[in-house]
């Protein structure tokens, strides 16, 4: 097995699985600029025991992904430990569990976010996935109501095996609102012996601070928003990031994929732009990519 710091360096700058966004072609994107890592949407373990073609799309892996990381989801230990087997997640050099997604179906399934209320079994998960050859991840919050248990929490995920603890500055009631509470990355971080990255608000204009007392930090939404912020500099237009995301998505999905999937992120392209809600709306019904380029053109972003 690798050792985890040999697979990511200090200072390293990675993207956060997010859903609905991290598919492959973004995850290639955020490659070229740089990022240390790239990590998929959360896949479902039991998703992959009962053969979910949607499931086992999610892990489709870009030629320029190494390392290459598969985040999981669920609450059986043993399931965890079985879809290590499965073919689509063989190739994969890390796995991430995922104990922090806030959202309502997945949090009142037991999993997400619910496995920090049973600190047990999300141990016994962590622990199961380490009988495999892999290191193993884990993403969590600050807790679900508040963050009194959370470096509690981080050090059991170390004391079974975790090599590697992402932490999310909100609790799981905060969803996405107020501000990530760096003061506490920073106490988890210091309270475990494991690399920790921090992950929650962070900008092109803070990244480098937002890495001091931490291994390293994790980009959501700053990415989607600016896929650039790895590279430090902004080396192509606009237009240029979105033309080169809508080929790297013909190339997995076809065009009427990907462009629709391309939708998701054009409120976070064009922010800024004057009379941006007109251009979205006109990208918004686009069905192909001529259409789709024909209203960016025009609106000369």
């Amino acid at each position: 097995m690798k050792d985890i710091k040999t697979l990511l360096r200090r200072g390293c700058a990675t993207l956060a699985p997010l859903a609905g966004y991290s598919d492959v072609a973004f995850r290639r994107l955020c490659r070229d600029f740089g990022a240390d890592l790239t990590v998929t949407e959360m896949v479902s373990a039991a998703g992959l025991e009962h053969k979910s073609k949607k499931t086992a799309a999610l892990l489709a892996v870009a030629p320029n992904e190494s390392p290459s990381c598969a985040q999981l989801f669920g609450h059986d230990p043993e399931q965890f430990y079985r879809a290590l087997f499965h073919p689509d997640m063989v190739k994969f050099d890390i796995v991430d569990v995922n104990m922090g997604c806030p959202v309502r179906k997945v949090f009142g399934h037991g999993e997400g976010s619910a496995l920090m209320l049973d600190p047990e079994r999300a141990a016994a998960i962590v622990s199961a996935l380490k009988r495999g050859d892999k290191p193993v991840t884990v993403k969590m919050r600050l807790g679900v109501k508040d963050a009194e248990n959370c470096v509690d929490f981080a050090r059991r995920m170390e004391d079974a095996g975790a090599d590697l603890i992402t932490v999310h500055g909100r609790t799981r009631d905060q969803l996405y609102s107020g501000e990530a509470d760096w003061d506490m990355i920073r106490k988890i971080a210091a309270s475990v012996s494991v690399p920790v990255l921090g992950n929650g608000d962070i900008d092109r204009s803070d990244i480098e601070e937002r890495k001091e007392g931490v291994y390293g930090v994790a980009i959501g939404r700053g990415a989607v928003a600016d896929p650039q912020i790895f590279s430090g500099k902004r080396v192509l237009t606009r237009y240029e990031v979105i033309l080169r995301h809508l080929s790297y998505g013909e190339e997995y999905f076809g065009e009427r994929y990907a462009v629709t999937a391309l939708r998701s992120f054009i409120p976070f392209y064009l922010k800024g732009l004057p009379d941006i809600k007109r251009i979205r709306n006109a990208a918004m019904v686009c069905r192909d990519k001529q259409s789709l380029l024909d209203v960016l053109r025009e609106a000369d972003v």
